[in-house]
């Protein structure tokens, strides 16, 4: 899951992500149309933003708030 987060964002260099752009990008899908799967997938998105916060702390993104929202983007991007 971390190549394919850090292939997305180094084919966007320039640009800044959402979590759910990224998670909507790639193969890490949620479903909130039934109440199991909605529960899932409140847990699943949770751990993304961890991981994402996680690769961040490690240098190999970066985070950004613009207007109260977090961002994520390739490490030298601007």
């Amino acid at each position: 899951m971390e190549e394919e987060v850090l292939t997305f964002l180094n084919a966007r260099r320039g640009k800044a992500y959402t979590s759910d752009e990224i998670m909507n990008a790639t193969s890490f899908h949620t479903d909130f149309d039934l109440h199991e799967t909605m529960k899932i997938s409140v847990f699943l998105v949770a751990n993304f933003v961890a991981f994402l916060h996680d690769l961040a702390a490690k240098g190999k993104i970066r985070r950004k708030v613009v207007k109260n929202r977090m961002y994520f983007t390739a490490v030298g991007a601007p």
